[in-house]
């Protein structure tokens, strides 16, 4: 065994592949899922249980058992603290069911909205690929979570409410594989707020960002792998596997050492293991129809636009001919006219 990829201090003695095997193998139901990964993820999962790579905390099913909002509450809080830049404390998750706002087919492998303390909302989705309608699309959402504070704010507070009493909402996205228009900018977090261009100062109570997971490892820094702050060692957690990235966040930031040791006790349970693995590439799987759909759509559209343009084009041509003909004809009858007056005159 490489022992640059031995992890014992962190996800526990090291097992053979062999070992591992037979132990899914144990129980046929969990050998038959095991049987219909596809052989990435089989892979994956093989070298979690032998102790060598970790998992992505993008998957659902590890990211909602990491970070329960209602179980440690303190590790989501520090998750978005970091990215929001104060540190705020998470009160509870709200139920996201019930959205008014819903769609047939989703990019979206997590979906979570908290209540901060201090009323604020704030709604977490982590992305495959990149919507191609990104910025219309967060638009909606978060309009849709200023209207579900307001109907509840103003159904507790009854006619003492103002519109004082609603805090800000933010909507944070972050990417495994984001859209064309983050990969021409060298930046791993994009911050939007509500600004006029008089100077203005208004309580506008929208904020996004952004956060491209495959930019922030592309960048300079990260290739020389240096941990700068808390925000990237999150990133770190949430978006790689590899052993030698576990041990940097470690190194830099000890308290992320029990939350990898948590990860590493599915090890030891192949069934719920399998199981969380499966579930995790159901998702992936509904993420890259959905996007070759979305994909698709956005080719048709760009060919029925062009093909308007076409038309438009052609229309315009048979105008501009009718419009010559009409001249000539005027011509011909004027000069029809002007050799009748000629041969009147002579």
């Amino acid at each position: 065994m490489d022992k640059k990829n031995n992890l014992p201090a962190i996800m526990g003695e090291v097992k053979s592949r062999e070992e591992v095997l037979d132990e899914i193998k144990r129980d046929s139901d969990t050998y038959l899922k095991f049987r219909r990964l596809d052989e990435e993820f089989r892979e994956k999962l093989i070298e979690f249980c032998m102790g060598v790579r970790g998992v992505k905390m993008t998957y659902d099913s590890f990211f909602k058992h990491i970070l329960d909002a209602e179980v440690y509450p303190e590790r989501l809080a520090d998750f978005l603290s970091a990215i929001l830049g104060r540190t705020l404390e998470v009160k509870r998750a709200l139920r996201n069911e019930h959205r008014k706002i819903s769609e047939k087919g989703s990019l979206v492998l997590t979906d979570i909205i908290v209540e901060f303390e201090t009323g604020e909302l704030a709604d977490v989705e982590i992305q495959k690929y990149g919507y191609l309608f990104g910025g219309e699309r967060a638009s909606c959402y978060s309009s849709d979570m200023m209207m579900r504070q307001y109907e509840r704010v103003r159904s507790i507070k009854g006619e003492d409410f103002t519109y004082k009493d609603l805090k800000k909402v933010y909507t944070i996205v972050i990417m495994e594989d984001s859209s064309k228009e983050f990969k021409k900018l060298p930046k791993y977090i994009h911050k939007g707020v509500w600004k006029f261009d008089t100077g203005l100062k208004l309580n506008l109570l929208q904020e996004f960002y952004f956060i491209p997971l495959d930019i922030f490892f592309q960048m300079k820094d990260n290739k020389r792998k240096t941990i700068r702050n808390e925000l990237e060692a999150w990133l770190y957690f949430i978006g790689s596997d590899k052993p030698e990235d576990i041990r940097r966040v470690i190194q830099k930031f000890p308290k992320f050492e029990e939350m990898y040791r948590e990860i590493s006790t599915f090890r030891y349970d192949p069934e719920e293991a399998v199981q969380m693995f499966s579930d995790a590439l159901r998702k992936l799987d509904e993420n890259t129809v959905n996007y070759m759909i979305e994909e698709l759509r956005a080719e048709i559209v760009e060919k029925d636009n062009l093909l308007e343009f076409k038309d438009g084009m052609i229309e315009s041509r048979e105008s501009a001919l009718r419009e010559k003909d009409n001249i000539i004809k005027k011509l011909e009858k004027q000069i029809v006219e002007l050799t009748k007056k000629s041969v009147e005159g002579c």
